[in-house]
């Protein structure tokens, strides 16, 4: 365990916890961001919606990003946490390989994982002719049919949506009874339902196709999907006591109930995006150097504001 405590560690290596490594690192902080590699954003290769780096390629977005931190007193460790816990005045975070640190405040961004629905052959298509996010994807296949596939979480709205992109649309209800506000939304939309069973999907040249188990065969210039997630915070299961930081965290600069535990990211109160997950990131950065600076001079800012009732 490393002597000196950092004022922050940060979990998770995306654009949340990158530009709140910024903002920290400006702000004349010293921070440790883990980041264990395995950001589900990978599959897509490219991240869009960033002013200045749509269409970027994500690892050299996060090449770049730490080459900019190396200015500042920001460490790196390519690591798993595998636990977090309070240790009285900071917090003891634990990594699979690089040890024990101790740090003032701890920002967790490690995101969610996306949980596709058990199609044969989906996972294999995921991020390059099989999308969840129109706003990322939709663009690059405009004009061409779209499947929706709605057989697990219910689609009607993005199949809504996608109308912008497409005037050829099929809803894929997998045999799932639609209940009657979502055949409605589809009626409304003008977007026609296909009620049999998916049996698998597989590469085609025009983009996608999907095989039913009546036999017959349709193809799409792409497919796109709802999907559940799961947040990724094994680690901080044992402290947090709840199924999930957003129902922790009591304001928009996320923080949390629990002292010196900050969410920004996908786990926090915010669209899952680039673009908002580092707007994420750098308002839960101003929110730590300022909670630090009043536990540090106490009295020379005013408290934040109240947490609401649990």
């Amino acid at each position: 365990m490393t002597a000196e405590p950092y004022d922050t560690v940060i979990v998770g290596g995306g654009p949340a916890g990158l530009n709140a490594a910024l903002y920290l690192g400006r702000s004349c902080r010293r921070v440790l961001l883990v980041d264990s590699g395995d950001a589900r954003n990978m599959a897509a290769g490219v991240m869009h919606n960033v002013i200045t780096n749509d269409g970027v390629d994500i690892t050299d977005f996060r090449a770049r990003a730490r080459a900019e931190l190396g200015a500042y007193d920001v460490a790196f460790r390519g690591d798993e946490v595998v636990s977090v816990e309070p240790g009285g005045d900071h917090v003891v975070t634990t990594t699979k390989e690089s040890g024990t640190f101790r740090s003032r405040t701890l920002l967790y961004a490690a995101g969610v994982r996306s949980e596709l629905p058990p199609v044969p052959g989906l996972a294999a298509l995921w991020g390059t002719s099989v999308f969840e996010c129109p706003y990322c994807h939709a663009w690059e296949v405009r004009g061409k049919s779209f499947g929706v596939y709605g057989g697990v979480v219910p689609g009607e709205c993005l199949a809504a949506t996608l109308t912008v992109w497409s005037d050829s649309l099929t809803y894929l209800s997998d045999r799932r009874e639609l209940p009657e506000d979502e055949r409605e939304r589809l009626t409304a939309a003008g977007i026609p339902t296909v009620t049999d069973k998916v049996a698998r999907v597989s590469p085609h040249p025009d983009g996608v196709a999907v095989e039913l188990a009546d036999g017959r065969s349709l193809t799409f210039g792409a497919l796109f999907l709802h999907m559940d997630t799961e947040p990724r915070m094994d680690p901080l299961r044992p402290w947090l006591r709840s199924d999930d930081l957003e129902s922790v965290q009591t304001d928009e600069r996320g923080r949390t109930r629990l002292p010196r535990l900050y969410v920004a990211g996908d786990l926090g109160k915010n669209m899952q995006q680039a673009a908002m997950a580092a707007a994420s990131g750098g308002l839960a950065a101003m929110a730590i150097n300022a909670d630090l600076v009043r536990e540090d001079r106490p009295g020379s800012l005013p408290a934040p504001p109240p947490a609401p009732a649990p």
